[in-house]
C-alpha cells in the first residue's frame, strides 16, 4: 500500500506547475524531517548532552585559489564529499553531472560529443577545433576538451561545482562554469588504505583499491588503482549483435609528496586511464513522417520493394518502438580512451606571510571512436565517422598569495595553456541520413549493392511499370571520405584578486585576468565514389588504391585550408558582502567571462563557407544577489542566489542545405548575439541530529535566446514557418525568444543520510536515500515546428544501506527503486524521425560492494 500511495502522489506531483513544485519539493523536506524527528524522539531526549556538539562540520573548499569554509565563499556552488561521490557509484565525469542542479548534459550517440552545461548555456563540442563554454578542472589542471570527462573518477575528495563565470580565477578561461574535481593528497607519517569490490546487474563487476604510504619524516606517496567490466545493458535488435553499454575500465594514479616541515612542499601525479565501450545509442521512436524518394531497394522472393532507410529491420517482429532497444550494426559503434597525465605542484612560504604557488601539468588524450547513425536497422554501415582524436595540453601557472591579514588579502599570477589538437576521421557508408547520396540494395535480408539515390528510384519506378527488373538502371554509389583536422589554442594571461576588510561588517572583493589568446586550425579532406561497374562495395582503402590508376574515381578533392586568428581580452568581477550578523552574511557580484574562437574543422568543413572560421570569442556577464546562513547554533545552513547571466556571440552549430542537386550540406558553427539565463538556485544542509541529516539543493532558471534573428539555417517550417525569410539569397531563422533546446529549467536533489552506532558492538548502521528531479525539458525548433512533446519531467529516487565498523563495510544499493524509466535527450529532425537517449539506470537494479580499511 505504501508503494502504491507513493506512486499516486508522485503522478500529483508531475502535475505541478514549476513553482508548485518547488514548494511541494520544500514541503516534503520538511515533512522527513518531522517524521523522522517523532521516530527518534525518545532517542533524542536521551541525547542531549551528545547533540549539544552536533553542529554542522565546516566544509572547506579552495574555489579563491586558497582554503576557505564553503560559506564565506560569494559563487553560487554545490559541494560533493567524495564519500559521497564513491556511495552514488559516479566514476567518470559525466555521472557526476546528474547531481549537481544548475548543471546538465546533452548526451548523445558517441563518448565524444557528450556536452555539459551550466544554467542551460553550453557549446555542442564534437570538432577538434572547438572550445568549451564550460572547463573541467583536476587538482588545478584544466581539461580543454569536454570528451576528457571520460576520465577515471576515483579517490576524490570533492568536487566544487562553481556556477556562472569564474574565468578571473580559473585558467583557460570559462564564460558560464566550472566542475573542480579535488582529489586525495598523500599524508605524512600515516599508513592506511582500503580495497573494495562491487556487482551489480549486468554482470557488473569493480574493484578498486588506495593506500598512503609513509616513506620518511618528509616523503609520502599515495596510490589508487581501479579496474571495472560491464555487460551492455541495451537490446541489440541484429541477430548476433553484442548489446549496447557493454564496457571495460581502468586507472592509476600515484602521488608523491616531499614536505619539509616548514616552508616548502612539492606534489608529484602521475596518472594513465584507459576505457573501452561500445556506449552509447541513441533509442529510435515513433515516426510521424516517411523520408519520401530516398529508397532503399529491397527485393523478397523475387517482389521488389521500396522503404526508407529508417524502416529496415533485419527481424521486423522483433522491434519495439519507444522501449530502450537498438538495431546497431556490431562494427559501427564504439570508443576507446586512453588518458596520461602528469604533474608538480611546489608550494613555498615566504616571509611576512606570503606565499609562492607553482602548478605545471601535461596530458596526453587519445580517442578513437566510430558511431554510426543511431536511426539504422540494418548493418549497411562499415564505419562512419572513425577515427582518432590526439590532444596534448601543457598547461603553467604561478602565482604570488598573501591570505594571512586581517584586512587585505590578495592574490597575483601568470598563467599559460596550450591545446594541440588532431582528428583523423573516415566515412565508409551506404544510406547515410537525409543528405545522403547512397542507398542500398537488400535482395532476400543480405545487402549486396550501394546505388545512387536516383538510379533506385528509377529501378523501383520501372519495377512499378514493367513488373520487370532492370538491373542496368542501378548505378554504383557509396559514401566515401576522409579528413584530416588540427587545432590549437594558446592563451597567456595574467591574473589576479584583491579582498578588502572595509569595516567590520563590509568587504569588497575585485578580481581580473587580462589574457591574449592565439588559435588556428586546419583540414584536408577526400571524397571518394566506387568504380561504376562494380556492386559499390568497396571500402574507401580499396577505392583509394583504384583512384591511383583511375582519377574519376575521386568525387571532390578541395585544396586544404588553414585559418588562424588571435584575441586580447580583459575580464574581471566585482564582489561586495556585508555581513548582517555574525550568520548571516549576503553579497553582490558582478562578474564578465570569455571564451575563445571555435574552428568547426570536419569532414563536413566547406572552403567556401570560410566566412564563419573561426567564429566570434563568446563574452559573457553574470549578476548574483547571495545570501548565505548558518541557523539553529550553526546546524542548518542555507544559501540562496539569484542571477542574470547572459552570452553575447554565443557559438551555435548551425546546418543547412547549399546545394540541393547535390545534396551539398554546411555544418558548422555560427553566433548568436546573445543568450540568457535567469532563475534562482538553493542549497542547504540541516543537521537534525548528531545521526541525521539532509543536504538539499534546487535550481529553477530559465535559458533563451535573447537575440538571433538571422540564424543561416534551414526552416524548419511548420508551425514556425512565419520565422523564416530570405536575406541576401540565403535562408535565415530568427530564433529570437525561443528557448535554448533540452533543458530541464527545474532540478532538484535531496540526500537523507541516517548513522546510527549499534550498540557498544563497534559496528554502526547507514541509511541514505538520493532523491533527483528533472522537470520538463524545453523544446528544440524542428519540435516546436512539428508540434512534438519535448522529453518529460521525471524524479529517481536511489536507496544505499550500509553497516560495518573501522576495517569492513558491506553496502546494497538499490537504483532507481520506483522503476520509473526516464531518458535523458530527445532528439528530433525536420523529417519527423525522433530518437532517445537512455542512461544507465533508466530502469531499477541492483548492486552490492564489500570495504576493507586497512
Amino acid at each position: 500500500m505504501k508503494i502504491i500511495q507513493y506512486k499516486n502522489e508522485r503522478e500529483d506531483v508531475k502535475n505541478q506547475s514549476p513553482k508548485s513544485m518547488h514548494s511541494l519539493l520544500v514541503l516534503g523536506c520538511c515533512s522527513v524531517a518531522t517524521l523522522f524527528n517523532v521516530a527518534i524522539a525518545q532517542e533524542v531526549e536521551t541525547k542531549k548532552k551528545f547533540d549539544e556538539t552536533s553542529a554542522l562540520e565546516e566544509v572547506v573548499v579552495t574555489a579563491q585559489k586558497r582554503e576557505q569554509s564553503v560559506q564565506d565563499v560569494p559563487v553560487s556552488m554545490e559541494v560533493l564529499s567524495g564519500d559521497l561521490i564513491e556511495e552514488l557509484g559516479a566514476d567518470t565525469g559525466f555521472d557526476i553531472v546528474k547531481y549537481l542542479p544548475g548543471f546538465g548534459v546533452d548526451d548523445n550517440n558517441e563518448i565524444r560529443t557528450t556536452t555539459l552545461k551550466t544554467r542551460g548555456i553550453g557549446t555542442f563540442t564534437n570538432s577538434i577545433g572547438l572550445q568549451s563554454s564550460n572547463l573541467i578542472v583536476v587538482d588545478g589542471e584544466v581539461l580543454p576538451r569536454q570528451s576528457m570527462m571520460n576520465l577515471a573518477i576515483a579517490d576524490v575528495e570533492r568536487v566544487e561545482a562553481l556556477r556562472g563565470p569564474q574565468g578571473t580565477l580559473f585558467g583557460q578561461n570559462t564564460s558560464t562554469g566550472v566542475i573542480h574535481y579535488v582529489t586525495k593528497r598523500p599524508q605524512l607519517g600515516e599508513f592506511y588504505g582500503s580495497a573494495k569490490a562491487e556487482l551489480t546487474e549486468y554482470n557488473g563487476r569493480q574493484v578498486s583499491s588506495a593506500v598512503n604510504l609513509p616513506i620518511n619524516d618528509n616523503w609520502a606517496a599515495r596510490i589508487n588503482v581501479q579496474h571495472g567490466e560491464q555487460d551492455g545493458w541495451i537490446r541489440n535488435e541484429y541477430p548476433g549483435g553484442e548489446d549496447v553499454g557493454a564496457e571495460e575500465k581502468s586507472g592509476i594514479r600515484t602521488q608523491f609528496l616531499y614536505d619539509n616541515g616548514s616552508d616548502l612542499s612539492a606534489l608529484v601525479r602521475m596518472d594513465y586511464s584507459e576505457r573501452d565501450t561500445n556506449c552509447c545509442s541513441m533509442v529510435k521512436t515513433e515516426i510521424s513522417r516517411e523520408y519520401g524518394p530516398k529508397p532503399v531497394v529491397r527485393i523478397d522472393d523475387g517482389v521488389v520493394t521500396a522503404a526508407a532507410y529508417n524502416e529496415i529491420d533485419s527481424e521486423p517482429d522483433y522491434n519495439v518502438f519507444g522501449e530502450p532497444v537498438t538495431a546497431r550494426n556490431p562494427e559501427s559503434n564504439y570508443g576507446s580512451v586512453e588518458n596520461t597525465g602528469l604533474s608538480a605542484e611546489v608550494n613555498y612560504d615566504l616571509a611576512n606571510g606570503m606565499a609562492l604557488s607553482y602548478l605545471a601539468s601535461y596530458r596526453d588524450f587519445e580517442l578513437t571512436n566510430s558511431s554510426g547513425f543511431f536511426t539504422f536497422k540494418f548493418p549497411v554501415h562499415r564505419e562512419h565517422f572513425g577515427g582518432n582524436e590526439s590532444v596534448e595540453v601543457i598547461q603553467q601557472e604561478l602565482r604570488l598569495s598573501d591570505f594571512d591579514n586581517e584586512t587585505f588579502n590578495w592574490v597575483l599570477g601568470a598563467f599559460f595553456h596550450d591545446t594541440a589538437g588532431q582528428r583523423s576521421e573516415i566515412t565508409d557508408g551506404c544510406v547515410g541520413g537525409g543528405g545522403a547520396s547512397s542507398r542500398g540494395v537488400i535482395e532476400d535480408g543480405v545487402m549486396i549493392g550501394c546505388v545512387s539515390n536516383a538510379s533506385a528510384l528509377a529501378f523501383i519506378n520501372h519495377y512499378s511499370e514493367t513488373g520487370t527488373q532492370d538491373r542496368s538502371l542501378l548505378e554504383a554509389d557509396r559514401n566515401l571520405s576522409a579528413g584530416d583536422f588540427t587545432a590549437d589554442f594558446t592563451n597567456t594571461a595574467l591574473f589576479g584578486q584583491l579582498e578588502y576588510q572595509i569595516t567590520d561588517r563590509l568587504d569588497a572583493t575585485l578580481g581580473f585576468r587580462a589574457l591574449h589568446e592565439k588559435g588556428s586550425a586546419s583540414f584536408d579532406a577526400l571524397w571518394l565514389r566506387p568504380p561504376t561497374d562494380g556492386t559499390g562495395m568497396e571500402t574507401f582503402d580499396e577505392v583509394l588504391a583504384l583512384s591511383e590508376s583511375d582519377p574519376s574515381l575521386i568525387r571532390n578533392d578541395p585544396e586544404g585550408a588553414k585559418f588562424s586568428d588571435s584575441n586580447t581580452d580583459f575580464i574581471y568581477k566585482a564582489v561586495l558582502g556585508y555581513d548582517f550578523t555574525d550568520n548571516i552574511r549576503a553579497y553582490v557580484n558582478y562578474s564578465t567571462g570569455y571564451k575563445g574562437p571555435s574552428y568547426f574543422v570536419t569532414s563536413n568543413t566547406n572552403p567556401e563557407d570560410a566566412e564563419y572560421f573561426p567564429t566570434r570569442p563568446e563574452q559573457s556577464t553574470n549578476f548574483e544577489v547571495g545570501v548565505r546562513s548558518r541557523l539553529l547554533d550553526d546546524k542548518l545552513h542555507v544559501n540562496l542566489t539569484y542571477f542574470d547571466m547572459a552570452v553575447e556571440d554565443y557559438q551555435v552549430r548551425a546546418q543547412r542545405i547549399v546545394d540541393e542537386d547535390s545534396n551539398t550540406i554546411f555544418a558548422g558553427y555560427v553566433n548568436a548575439d546573445e543568450v540568457r539565463s535567469t532563475g534562482i538556485e538553493a542549497d542547504m544542509v540541516y543537521k537534525l541530529t548528531s545521526d541525521l541529516k539532509v543536504v538539499a539543493s534546487y535550481a529553477n532558471y530559465e535559458a533563451t535566446y535573447e537575440d538571433f534573428a538571422d540564424t543561416p539555417v534551414n526552416c524548419p517550417g511548420g508551425t514556425l514557418a512565419d520565422r523564416c525569410s530570405v536575406v541576401g539569397g540565403r535562408n535565415v531563422f530568427d530564433q529570437t525568444g525561443l528557448p535554448v533546446e533540452n533543458n530541464a529549467q527545474e532540478q532538484a536533489l535531496v540526500t537523507l543520510n541516517y548513522n546510527r552506532e549499534i550498540g557498544s558492538t563497534g559496528w554502526d548502521a547507514n541509511f541514505r536515500t538520493v532523491w533527483r528531479y528533472e522537470g520538463d525539458f524545453t523544446p528544440s525548433a524542428n519540435m516546436m515546428a512539428q508540434e512534438f512533446d519535448p522529453n518529460a519531467d521525471y524524479d529517481v529516487l536511489d536507496l544505499y544501506i550500509g553497516v560495518g565498523n573501522d576495517k569492513l563495510r558491506g553496502n546494497l544499493f538499490v537504483k532507481n527503486v520506483m522503476d520509473e524509466s526516464y531518458n535523458t535527450f530527445k532528439f528530433a529532425d525536420q523529417w519527423g524521425n525522433q530518437a532517445l537517449f537512455y542512461p544507465r539506470d533508466y530502469s531499477r537494479y541492483f548492486g552490492a560492494s564489500v570495504t576493507y580499511m586497512f
